[in-house]
């Protein structure tokens, strides 16, 4: 079974020892201090780049997969990490702010198609410093980043036919898309649960004096790399 949910493009992945860029701003909670902002941008910065895909120490949280490998094998390969959502924790009774957030990553499998896991980290606003340990949660459906959106569109430039046409002869600009990401709760071929998966719509400009191209919707698996064709 596969159930529509509207998400949030998130943040692409930080640069350790650069300013951040304006998109990954966007996802900073918009009642911080100006002191508080800076703290938390500097933690972002310090966990850009992951050293190992499961991190040293993490708290495990929730049913690992049926035959799933989540410790140790894939500390070799290359590890992409997405920052995906920040979010403020709830003030306690009597405080007026609470000074902590939740900050997500998400981190593809290196194995290609094997589904990757959600980092979650508790910042203390006041020192900028973790809390707590590091959990990893193995059935979080986080957003989307905006990265991993570029990539569905690549994806989908690359191996739709359909889009492809689209494309033919028009000017990139003239060609728009917009997204809705899909929960996957259930085996369904080619998805499994736990598939980054979201459905593409692509439209564009009508030529002078001809109508506008029918749209063209497809379903991009970024876990598995497959787009397949979706009903209109």
């Amino acid at each position: 079974m596969i159930e529509f949910k509207r998400m949030a493009a998130a943040l692409v992945a930080i640069c350790v020892g650069q300013a951040l860029p304006a998109a990954d701003k966007d996802l900073l909670p918009p009642n911080l201090t100006e002191a508080q902002r800076e703290r938390l941008q500097s933690f972002l910065q310090q966990h850009a780049k992951p050293d190992r895909y499961m991190p040293a120490n993490a708290k495990v949280v929730g049913d690992r997969p049926s035959g799933a490998e989540i410790n140790g094998e894939n500390a070799a390969k290359p590890v992409k990490q997405y920052m995906v959502q920040i979010t403020s924790h709830r003030p306690v009774p009597g405080q007026e702010d609470s000074n902590r957030v939740d900050v997500y990553y998400y981190r593809p499998n290196p194995e290609a198609g094997k589904r990757g896991i959600t980092v979650r980290h508790t910042v203390d606003l006041a020192t900028g410093k973790q809390i707590g340990q590091t959990e990893v949660l193995l059935n979080a459906h986080t957003p989307v980043s905006s990265e991993e959106l570029n990539e569905a569109v690549a994806l989908a430039k690359d191996k739709s036919t359909a889009v492809q046409d689209l494309y033919k002869g028009r000017d990139e600009k003239s060609v728009r898309w917009e997204y809705l990401q899909l929960l996957i709760k259930g085996k369904r071929e080619p998805h499994d649960p736990g598939d980054r998966v979201v459905r593409v719509v692509f439209t564009a400009d009508a030529a002078q004096g001809q109508e506008s191209p029918p749209s063209v919707p497809v379903i991009v698996n970024l876990t598995k790399g497959v787009v397949t064709a979706a009903t209109r």
